[in-house]
């Protein structure tokens, strides 16, 4: 049976994230997940996020929800709040103009849930010849017990997990940040062409909210 292996929140959108024992399922998705983003104002991307993939150096800003509020930890250790001094940094290490934008549930790239089985993962592992960190695909939710590529069976259909209930709506199609090492950023361009190749450059899939409620690890998946 499927489990939920990992349960994960990215608060502020291409940031590194933390790792959760549960977790609250809204509509707008997991709670607090991509509240925040960082929008760029440089000319040819006025209004649109930043992410990994103009500014790799995000993925080693660590965001966390402590008491409502964000702390980030930078690279070398400092903690800061998500407010203007940050933004102020951040635009000064990328030589953009940089805002903040919060807004629960309007910073996805698709839909507010993502899902991804690790027995794909290392399927795709194997097939790339290299482990794969699983954490390179950024998902909320982390199942195991399955198959490798069962979940694609789920497509149209309804999962329930914990109390929440997810319309799995598609596949996730992948990017240049899935060669990012989460730690180091260092870059592995074989895995997108591998990726291509096997897997239609997908991995994951993207869910909508039906019914609201907690998630935790360790709690099994029905379809339904």
């Amino acid at each position: 049976m499927a489990t939920v292996a990992e349960v994960w929140r990215y608060p502020v959108k291409s940031m590194a994230g933390e790792r959760l024992d549960s977790g609250q399922v809204a509509e707008t998705g997991l709670e607090g997940d991509r509240r925040w983003a960082l929008v760029d104002g440089s000319p040819n991307r006025a209004g649109k996020p930043l992410t990994i993939r103009e500014e790799d150096r995000l993925m080693t800003y660590r965001a966390r929800l402590a008491g409502g509020a964000v702390e980030v930890v930078a690279p070398g250790g400092e903690a800061f709040g998500m407010d203007e001094s940050l933004v102020s940094r951040l635009a000064a290490q990328t030589s953009r103009p940089l805002t903040l934008r919060e807004l629960e549930g309007a910073n996805f790239d698709d839909s507010p849930i993502l899902v991804v089985n690790l027995a794909t993962v290392a399927a795709f592992g194997d097939e790339a010849g290299m482990d794969v960190d699983h954490r390179r695909f950024r998902a909320n939710l982390y199942v195991t017990g399955l198959a490798p590529e069962e979940e694609l069976a789920w497509i149209g259909r309804r999962v329930a997990i914990g109390e929440a209930e997810l319309e799995v709506v598609s596949r996730c199609e992948r990017c240049v940040v899935i060669t990012k090492d989460p730690d180091t950023t260092a870059t592995t361009p074989a895995l997108l062409r591998v990726l291509t190749q096997t897997r239609e450059t997908c991995m994951g899939v993207y869910c909508r909210v039906t019914r609201p409620g907690r998630v935790a690890t360790g709690d099994h998946v029905h379809v339904v």
